[in-house]
């Protein structure tokens, strides 16, 4: 009788196979050197190592872009908050001009600031103006 087949009989194995293409997966989602599987003879045995080294610096890579992205839209918000401060009320298209940031983005901003409860908004549409919240 075979090892697999006894380990299996006492549920400590499955089919030879099943799972390592989730290890595999496992370790490129984390961004690891993929396993190195080798085959050995005299005695036979499969080895799999697993390297816990990254592969390259894509993940850091992507952290670092959203850290950017956020550092970015803080110091846009900031900004906005500065115009509102010397300016007391502004509407999209006076903030946009000011700050040097499209109205599309700037109202996002605005929005996101409105939500964390850093700004008001009075009125409605074309009228719409923003004020810092006291």
């Amino acid at each position: 009788m075979g090892a697999l087949k006894l380990f299996g009989m006492i549920n400590f194995a499955e089919r030879a196979g099943t799972g390592v293409s989730g290890i595999y997966a496992a370790w490129e989602k984390e961004g690891w050197k993929a396993p190195i599987l080798e085959e050995q003879f005299n005695p036979d045995r499969t080895v799999l190592s697993l390297v816990l080294s990254k592969t390259s610096d894509k993940k850091r890579a992507i952290k670092t872009s959203n850290d950017a992205k956020t550092s970015k839209s803080d110091s846009r918000k900031q900004a906005i908050i500065e115009y509102l401060t010397a300016n007391k009320i502004g509407k999209t298209s006076e903030i946009s001009e000011n700050i040097g940031v499209s109205p599309g983005r700037v109202r996002v901003y605005l929005q996101e600031m409105v939500t964390d409860g850093v700004v008001a908004e009075e009125g409605a549409n074309r009228n719409r103006t923003y004020r810092l919240k006291e």
